[in-house]
């Protein structure tokens, strides 16, 4: 069952992600993978995950077909993987929200470029594995593993939204 904390734990592990792979569907069904950079600095997790993406992309071309998306999130002591479906919209005030210099990288003509959307993923689920402590008590973990024969402790949850 899920819990608050499940999902407290769930939001403090996305805030350490700038990047997920996006797994999209193509028109015969087969997955896509894509980078993807996540614009959460004005919204702390509550479900919702949000990306600005160029209307024009494949990747939003796709998910104007098949919502239906998974994000992949990875560290060296923590992984993270989101199942939701995706709402691509046009709302000006999403994307004046989520601009920051970065988005100007990838959209040289401004915020009010009219390409850009803003991808709204809205998790179903979501599963999270996570080492105990700082990479220092990974390490001594994984040594305690290998002396013990006993499998390492990885704290992991499944959570429903």
């Amino acid at each position: 069952m899920t819990t608050a904390d499940d999902i407290e734990t769930l939001a403090d592990l996305l805030d350490d992600f700038p990047l997920t792979m996006a797994v999209t569907l193509d028109d015969d069904g087969h997955p896509l993978s894509q980078p993807l950079a996540m614009q959460q600095q004005h919204h702390r997790f509550d479900g919702d995950l949000w990306f600005l993406i160029s209307a024009e992309s494949s990747t939003a071309k796709r998910l104007e077909k098949h919502q239906v998306v998974n994000l992949a999130f990875s560290s060296n002591d923590s992984w993270v993987s989101v199942t939701g479906h995706a709402e691509l919209t046009t709302e000006r005030s999403y994307i004046d929200e989520m601009w920051d210099q970065s988005a100007e990288a990838w959209f040289p003509g401004g915020s009010t470029d009219p390409s850009i959307r803003a991808l709204i993923v809205h998790t179903d689920s979501a599963e999270y594995w996570d080492t105990p402590g700082s990479t220092i008590a990974t390490v001594l973990s994984l040594v305690k593993s290998k002396v013990t024969g006993t499998p390492i402790e990885i704290d992991n949850e499944k959570i429903d939204l």
